[in-house]
């Protein structure tokens, strides 16, 4: 999410792939929309810092505000509330929850027509893992009967009529994936190969 003329304006969830050239630092890129346009992201990232440039595709979006201009993001990784504490309410509402880690800093946009700067800050959604798993057996009795004719005095004919019973236990099991949500930290996400927000 980002400020501008006063307000808070959404980024949702884009692509930004991240790869790890040495222990520390990397090279960035991505793309996204807004609503200024469509954009595309290339940067870098050292440690807890992310220096990146969105260019807009011109021709995307608000022809008013699209003019196929770069912005630069100065961000550094931090927990978020904070960071902001004036903005936690704000940052709640659009879905960052309390001790996200993500990126906060500033925005810069240079152009004939216009000239800001203001903060922004950029965090990865929460996700879906396992927590744990639901087990449900089943135990079912079969009880079968079989009756048996029996020649006791060999004349080939049954002169007693024997039941078997036989008891079996089947037990079946089911296995379900108990689902929670976990929020991702940036700063464990960054050498992996992809972060899922700008």
């Amino acid at each position: 999410m980002y400020w501008q003329y006063g307000t808070c304006h959404a980024l949702p969830a884009q692509h930004l792939a991240c790869m790890l050239s040495d222990g520390v630092s990397g090279t960035a890129v991505g793309n996204g929309f807004d609503t200024v346009g469509t954009f595309n992201v290339s940067g870098e990232f050292k440690m807890a810092r992310l220096c990146l440039t969105k260019q807009y595709v011109l021709g995307t979006g608000d022809p008013r505000e699209n003019s196929g201009h770069a912005v630069e993001l100065r961000l550094i990784a931090s927990e978020l509330h904070a960071a902001l504490p004036e903005r936690s309410a704000e940052l709640l509402r659009w879905g960052a929850p309390l001790g996200v880690v993500g990126f906060y800093g500033t925005w810069h946009i240079r152009t004939r027509k216009y000239s800001g700067d203001a903060e922004m800050c950029l965090w990865l959604p929460p996700v879906p893992v396992v927590i744990g798993y639901t087990i449900t057996q089943t135990v079912t009795n079969v009880q079968t009967v079989q009756s048996v004719a029996i020649d006791t005095d060999g004349d080939g004919k049954a002169d007693t009529m024997m039941q078997q019973v036989v008891n079996q236990q089947v037990v079946t099991q089911k296995q379900d994936a108990v689902v929670g949500i976990q929020m991702q930290n940036v700063m464990g996400a960054l050498p992996q190969s992809r972060m899922d927000a700008v």
